[in-house]
Parts: C-alpha cells; structure tokens; sequence
C-alpha cells in the first residue's frame, strides 16, 4: 500500500489543477460573466419600464453612486430605457443572456469534468438539467458575494429612500457574515454535487465547498475595501481601472469556483481510488433504484420472518384406537352387590356381604 503524506497529497493536487487548465477556464468564465452581465441590465431596465417607475426618480439616486464619466455616458441609455420600453430589447437581452451563460456553463462544467479526469460527456439531457440548475445557483453565489462587498454602498444609496434607522443599518452589518457564509456555503456544496459527470461521493464535496466560501468571501471584502476607498472623486482614468478590477474580480472568483472542484477532485480520488463516470441525474435514478431493490428486499425478509399461524389439531379417525374409559367404582362397601342367576323365574335379590 503507498503510504500517504502531505507532499504526495499536494502533488495530486497539483496534477488535477493542471489537468482542468484552471488558469484558461477562469479567463473564459470571466468573459462570459461579463457578457451576461449587460443584458441582464437591458432586461431590468425593460421590466422597469413596464412598471412605469419614473426617469427622473432613479437618475436621481443614481447619480450620486456612479462616477461622473459613467452617469454621463448611462444616463442617456436608461432615460431611454425607463420612458420607452422595448419588448424587442427585452427579447434580445433575455437571448443573450441564455446563450452566454449556457456558454459559461459549458465551461465550467468542462473545466470539473477534467478535473476528475473525465473528457467526455455528451448526455443532452444531463446537460440540460445542469445548465438550469448551475445557472440558478451561479447567480445566487454571485449575488451573496456582491452582496456581501457591496451592502455598506447599496444601504447608503438606498437610507435616504426608505428611511433606514442607524440601528437597522448595524443589523444588516452584524449579520451580513453568517448569512453569506452561510448561503454561499449551501450553494457551493449543490453546484459541487449536481456538476461533474462522476459519482460524486457527497461526504468529500464539503472541502471545496468550504474553500469556495473562504475565497469569495474574502475577494468580497478586497473589492468592499477598494469601492470604499475609491467611490469618491473617481476620475475618467479611474473609470478604467473600476472595470479592469471588476474584470479581475471575475477572474479570480471563476478561479476560485475551479479550485473548490479541483480539491473535491483530488480529495475523492485520494480515499476512494477510481473514480466513476456518472451524471448526476443518472446517480439519482440509480441511487432511487437501488433505494426501491431495497426496500423491496426489506418488505419481502420481514414477511417470511413473520410467525406462522399453528395449524388446527387433526381429529382421531377411525383407523385410531380409542381406549375405554375404566368403569366408575362405588365409593362404600355398601354400594357392592353381585348378581347371581335367577332360579325358578323369581327375581333375584341383592347379595350382601356380612
């Protein structure tokens, strides 16, 4: 048996880190993220619209937030947006958004397939079911974590509208912490066990998952710090730099999604051996398959374990001897008389002894 170590284990490590090409994976999940970051807008500003909220209201919170260069340059789009919406935009929006995150999904699904050493994988319906469900918990993963490094900006610019109290405001910072680690935590471990093509044994899918927690929440608080420190006086130049560290931010976050797969990868491979090519739809049928063998094989042992009713007693046939009752005896002397023949047709008496 090869003895284990730390060194070998992040030896293994490294190998499955080579083998999904992280690196490449994240650039390509960034750049999806961000394609589908855009139209998501065009499809918010439509439903806005459609909810005849006025122009005016929203520039009006939004200007002190966005930098001059950025009001100057959206303001124009979303008066326009605000006072005529577009059913035509709005369809657009939603196309791109459903190709380019289908294309995010894609990738990242490759990318932990690789990592455990699967190449190929055509399963349609499989693939299907996964990009709804990865879609839906990528989104939430990414909203807890802006959530998370934005919440002081986004309860400033929204005090003034809803009134909030200074009591309310250190609520929401007291227990932003539990809630996203929390949250991020739970999502985390469903993306790990619905996305790679293996059997994935769930009781090592926690690692990564704790991993991907750690990471985001910790590039939450690097770019919290940097909106706080820079959101004000924010010149044309750094307008740049905003995007170029969001586009960072993506990187590393699609990066850090990666990295949880490749240590649940590795983790598997180090205590189970091989691993098994599987969907986790088709784990699910299986697993409810051999759930119903099962409970079959239960409910059958306990009916032939079940006491069997005795049988009737039999009646004695003919063929069965019966033994005759033994006479009653007379309980006195007295109560004994013998019988003797009659003589000349006189009737007999009873004899007595003295």
């Amino acid at each position: 048996m090869q003895k284990r170590s730390l060194g070998l284990f992040i030896k293994a490590l490294w190998a499955h880190y080579q083998s999904a090409n992280v690196s490449d994976s994240a650039s390509v999940l960034s750049y999806y993220m961000m394609m589908s970051v855009f139209p998501i807008f065009l499809i918010v500003g439509n439903l806005i619209a459609f909810l005849r909220i006025k122009s005016a209201m929203v520039l009006h919170y939004l200007k002190p937030v966005l930098p001059l260069p950025f009001y100057q340059t959206l303001a124009p789009v979303i008066r326009s947006f605000l006072e005529q919406g577009s059913t035509g935009t709005l369809s657009i929006g939603i196309i791109v958004t459903i190709w380019s995150a289908s294309k995010m999904v894609a990738a990242f699904q490759r990318s932990i397939n690789q990592a455990y050493g699967i190449h190929n994988t055509n399963a349609v319906i499989s693939r299907f079911f996964s990009f709804i469900f990865i879609v839906v918990l990528v989104i939430g993963i990414t909203l807890l974590g802006l959530l998370f490094g934005l919440s002081e900006a986004i309860l400033r610019v929204a005090k003034p509208w809803f009134q909030f109290s200074n009591q309310f405001t250190a609520f929401i910072g007291n227990i932003k912490w539990p809630i996203s680690f929390i949250g991020i935590f739970v999502l985390s471990y469903i993306l790990y066990a619905i996305v790679p093509s293996v059997r994935v044994k769930y009781r090592y899918v926690w690692a990564g998952a704790l991993v991907t927690t750690a990471g985001w929440l910790g590039l939450g608080q690097i770019f919290s710090l940097y909106i706080r420190y820079f959101e004000t006086n924010v010149t044309s130049y750094k307008t740049i730099s905003t995007f170029i560290i969001l586009m960072l931010w993506m990187n590393l976050a699609g990066m850090v999604l990666l990295i949880g797969g490749i240590v649940n990868a590795t983790l598997q491979e180090w205590f189970q051996g091989e691993i098994q090519e599987m969907h986790f739809v088709d784990q699910i049928m299986d697993t409810a398959r051999h759930s119903h063998q099962k409970h079959l094989a239960k409910k059958k042992h306990s009916g032939q374990t079940k006491a069997k009713p005795t049988p009737p007693k039999k009646k004695p046939t003919n063929k069965t001897a019966t033994k005759a009752k033994p006479a009653a005896q007379p309980k006195n002397r007295s109560q004994l008389q013998t019988k003797r023949p009659p003589v000349n047709g006189q009737k007999n008496k009873p004899m007595t002894r003295h």
